[in-house]
């Protein structure tokens, strides 16, 4: 209920019962503070500040300015197992993270690829996500021999601790850390906790794709809204974190 839209459901249903016990004014208020926050997250002006508040720390570099490592460590939660009537799994927003670790690898910025991210937690007969993005790595001519996996981590925490235990195992010492660039402060907080040794590679720039130059930016869309909510998202996780130990 702090993301916008049930924010904004919270709100009316506590001014509906506002006005049913005579309190007009308190009714008008809640409608009123639901609807502004509601606005305010679904316009492209605001979404793009409160992205930006998370991608400008950890800017996109072009894979030339990066520096050697042994493996690259490419998080999960970018893509949807395959269905009955779908045979073959989809890609969601920040699947750009596949793709940059094969850059890397081609690059010969890396020697591995270490792909991280168990079952999802409301679909335990699928296959771990990291056995899925695995199988997109070798359609972009990934040899299957330089790809490793840690498939039991269920969050950004969970990818850190075992991502380290999964390095050490196999004696590497450096790594490069491919993420979305909204998801990098939070991944790159939770893994320097964890004590892994990395260099943030970002990539996915969701700021890049939300168009805050005219009228429109101040007029309210779905794409902001979403925006917005994904980046509420990440600062909330960052503090439940940070309560938590964890970054």
């Amino acid at each position: 209920f702090i993301y916008p839209v049930g924010f904004a459901v919270l709100a009316g249903l506590v001014s509906l019962l506002a006005f049913a016990l005579g309190r007009r004014r308190r009714a008008v208020a809640w409608a009123m503070i639901g609807t502004l926050y509601l606005w305010l997250a679904a316009t492209p002006i605001v979404a793009l500040g409160l992205i930006n508040s998370l991608e400008r720390q950890y800017p996109i570099v072009s894979v030339d300015k990066l520096p050697q490592a042994q493996i690259a460590i490419v998080l999960a939660g970018v893509s949807v197992p395959s269905q009955t009537f779908n045979p073959y799994p989809d890609l969601k927003s920040g699947a750009d993270r596949i793709l940059h670790a094969a850059r890397l690898l081609k690059a010969g910025k890396v020697d591995r690829i270490l792909v991280s991210g168990g079952r999802p937690v409301s679909q335990i007969d699928a296959r771990p996500e990291a056995d899925v993005i695995a199988g997109f790595l070798k359609e972009f001519g990934v040899d299957e021999a330089r790809i490793l996996l840690e498939t039991g981590s269920r969050n950004t925490h969970e990818n850190a601790v075992n991502s380290l235990a999964r390095m050490r195992a196999g004696g590497f010492t450096s790594a490069l850390l491919v993420t979305s660039a909204l998801h990098m402060p939070r991944a790159a907080a939770v893994f320097r906790k964890a004590g892994v040794t990395f260099t943030p590679a970002s990539i996915d720039s969701l700021s890049s794709s939300i168009e805050a130059r005219s009228i429109f930016a101040f007029l309210p869309n779905s794409q902001a809204l979403d925006s917005s909510t994904r980046a509420i998202k990440e600062w909330i996780g960052l503090l439940v974190y940070r309560l938590r130990g964890w970054a």
